[in-house]
This record gives structure tokens, sequence and C-alpha cells, in this order.
């Protein structure tokens, strides 16, 4: 299977069209939802300490790499997980960090194709 690289603008115009099909994340409130509010992370290490702060309003949004993470519930952990150009899950980070588990399945992520994650088989060193 043939994965297509994708350049950080054309991923951050296509996270923000797939946000905005929910209806949550669209009726963002405390700042409109728009690219502006995605912000790039550097490492995992970053992405994980964003996370683990939590109280972030809805609409909030990280990435790294092709991977990117949208709150949907005001100073919640509730996150729409998109990887390159496709939405596959809504995901809650505080428990996972708690029990050690954010970076394996993290790693999890980065490492699983389109069709493992579509249907939920991509959990392997997070478990």
């Amino acid at each position: 299977m043939e994965h297509k690289e994708f350049a950080e603008a054309e991923l951050l115009t296509q996270w923000e069209q797939i946000g905005n099909r929910f209806s949550a994340i669209r009726n963002a409130y405390d700042l409109a939802f728009s690219t502006s509010m995605l912000h790039k992370c550097n490492s995992l290490e970053e992405l994980h300490t964003y996370f683990a702060h939590g109280n972030w309003c809805v609409g909030q949004g990280f990435y790294y790499n092709n991977l990117c993470f949208i709150n949907q519930m005001d100073g919640g952990d509730e996150w729409l997980a998109i990887k390159d150009n496709y939405d596959f899950e809504s995901i809650t980070f505080d428990g996972m960090i708690q029990q050690g588990r954010f970076f394996g399945y993290m790693q999890d992520l980065m490492t699983a194709t389109k069709d493992e994650l579509l249907k939920g088989q991509y959990k392997k060193l997070s478990l």
C-alpha cells in the first residue's frame, strides 16, 4: 500500500475541514476553530506535556508529524484523532498517561496503516 506524504500546509487545511465536520468543534466559541488553533509539537514529549496539562478549550488542537488531535469537550479530554487526511477515533489521554501507555500508543498510531486505524486494529504496544 502506497503512503502519500502531505505538506504541512495541506494537512492543516485538511484538518480544519475535518474538524469542522464535528458540531462541537465547528461551534467552538472560546475561540472560533481554525488552523490557528492547531499547535505544532516538535516531539512526542512536547505532545505528552500538553495532554498531561489538560483543561483545553473546544477546538484546541495539537499535532505531531502527520497526526492531529482536536479537543471536542470544553475543559475536557476528548480528542478527535486524525492521521494524514482522515479521522479515525475519539481518544482520551488522561488515563493512558497515568498508566504510562502514552508513548507506546503514539508508536502504534504512527506505524498503523489507514486500514488498521479505521478498523481499530492498531493497538499493539499500548495494551
